[in-house]
């Protein structure tokens, strides 16, 4: 015989929100209890729903799993277990696994194998996975260890797209087809992979994705690696609560290789502040672009939609910049005729 909690939603007003607070710090105690009882009185639970409130009286999460098991007074296994993360009452993210090991009083869990998480402009699965529910840095992390993957349904090539076309081209024509690649490159998903992933909401309205080890991100126009990236999202101010937002920052560290159209970019490091438009590479930062030629330096600031680098020296080092070689435009002096 099995065991099944049930789920009570209510929508309330002020008065009924009061309600669920006082309700919620008294049913996690028994819910806990419950689960704890001893192993001949309870050896296992199905299709369980365990809700978690906030100090609003809201929930904060809530696990469904197809069946659980006490390991001791506050470690549960589960199997298929389906986790849900609130923010504002709307759900933020959705994770699911094959099996996992939860502290229901901590809010923490982690497990071997495959995690799958879906959020509102992207998803993210791998193995070796963690999920807090609060930590220093914010709320909500997810942690791969192994083979972590991120896509984001929004893009990010839009960011790095670049003109095509030479500078100050004062073509109509050519100014709106580069709007509509610009628009293209922004809808064409983003695949970022790595050894180690992690991302959690670091505040109400922003996203911070952090990747480590054979780090690639590949998207329209964009492929990039390094060994360590950084990824912040920011919500606009008319965004619902559950939007991703879009990207805010990138910044990468370690053997930098950015590939976009007819460049690539070599450097130490890369940060990427979308507000300004502008991509700056430094460390031994090399540009090598199939119609300029090549550029190198202490560092090189890459413009949106510029096809233009500009170099930039260091203390020790001048800027260095090689142009493609001269055309041959057949201006040969003729042989001199060889006395018969």
């Amino acid at each position: 015989m099995s065991l099944r909690l049930f789920r009570y939603e209510f929508f309330c007003t002020d008065q009924w929100t009061v309600l669920l607070r006082l309700l919620a710090l008294f049913l996690s105690p028994l819910y806990v209890s419950l689960l704890g009882a001893k192993e001949h009185n309870l050896p296992t639970v199905q299709n369980l729903v365990i809700p978690q409130f906030n100090d609003d009286g809201h929930l904060s999460w809530e696990l469904h799993a197809s069946e659980l098991k006490s390991k001791d007074r506050d470690s549960y296994i589960t199997k298929n277990p389906i986790l849900y993360l609130f923010t504002d009452q709307i759900i933020e993210l959705t994770a699911k696994s094959k099996a996992g090991e939860f502290l229901l009083q901590s809010g923490q869990a982690h497990g071997a194998s495959f995690f799958d998480v879906v959020g509102n402009g992207f998803s993210a699965n791998g193995n070796e996975w963690e999920w807090r529910n609060s930590v220093a840095k914010g709320r909500n992390q997810m942690i791969f260890k192994e083979y972590g993957k991120v896509v984001f349904s929004n893009g990010l090539g839009g960011i790095f797209a670049s003109n095509s076309g030479r500078d100050g081209s004062s073509c109509v024509s050519g100014q709106e087809d580069r709007s509509q690649n610009l628009e293209k490159n922004a809808t064409v998903p983003t695949i970022a992979q790595a050894n180690y992933l992690e991302f959690l909401s670091t505040q109400k309205n922003s996203h911070l994705f952090s990747l480590e080890g054979n780090v690639s991100i590949e998207g329209d126009n964009l492929f990039l690696t390094c060994e360590k990236i950084e990824v912040l999202f920011v919500q606009e101010g008319n965004a619902t609560s559950s939007e991703i937002g879009k990207i805010s920052t990138m910044d990468a560290k370690g053997k930098v290789v950015l590939r976009q159209g007819g460049r690539i970019s070599y450097g130490d490091k890369m940060f990427l502040d979308v507000k300004q438009g502008t991509v700056l590479l430094t460390g031994h930062v090399r540009v090598v672009d199939d119609e300029w030629g090549e550029a190198s330096g202490e560092s090189v600031v890459l413009e949106k939609g510029q096809r233009r680098a500009r170099v930039l020296g260091g203390e020790s080092t001048r800027p260095r910049v090689e142009l493609p070689p001269l055309p041959d435009f057949v201006f040969r002096k003729k042989a001199k005729k060889t006395a018969q």
